[in-house]
Parts: C-alpha cells; structure tokens; sequence
C-alpha cells in the first residue's frame, strides 16, 4: 500500500476517529467516484513460500495456499 497524508479539520477529525477502519473507507470512497469504465480491478499478488507458487486475490487478507495450504505472503498490488 502507498501512503497519502491528509489534513482534517477538527470536526472531520472526530468523524473519522469514529471509524473502525478510516483508511478502508477512503479508499471505498475515492473508487467510488471513479466512473465503472475507468476502473481496474485491482489484485493483490501473493506468493507462497513454501511450493513458490504465486496467485492473485480480488481482496487483501490472510489466504493459504491452495496446493499446502501454507499461509500465503503478500508480494505486490497491481
């Protein structure tokens, strides 16, 4: 993931300290004003270290390998 500072007034400030996940929903929120053409989907690569095979997933999180079941370990976005 890359990083992006952001300025929030104090109000703002308190709105997003509410949330359980503030960076989550930026994100939804900034997808959600690009038009559907201009979206990509974007996959995450893991790679598993233990048969060395790699996949990609639609979503970021923990998976295991599908072949040894060994917890899979992120590599990239693209």
């Amino acid at each position: 993931m890359r990083q992006k500072l952001i300025t929030l007034c104090p109000n703002s400030f308190e709105i997003a300290q509410k949330k359980p996940n503030f960076s989550a929903w930026v994100r939804k929120k900034l997808l959600e004003e690009n038009p559907k053409e201009e979206k990509d989907p974007i996959q995450y690569v893991y790679k598993c270290p233990c048969c060395k095979i790699t996949c990609n997933r639609p979503v970021q999180r923990a998976w295991n390998c599908e072949h040894c079941t060994y917890p899979l370990k992120f590599m990239e976005v693209y």
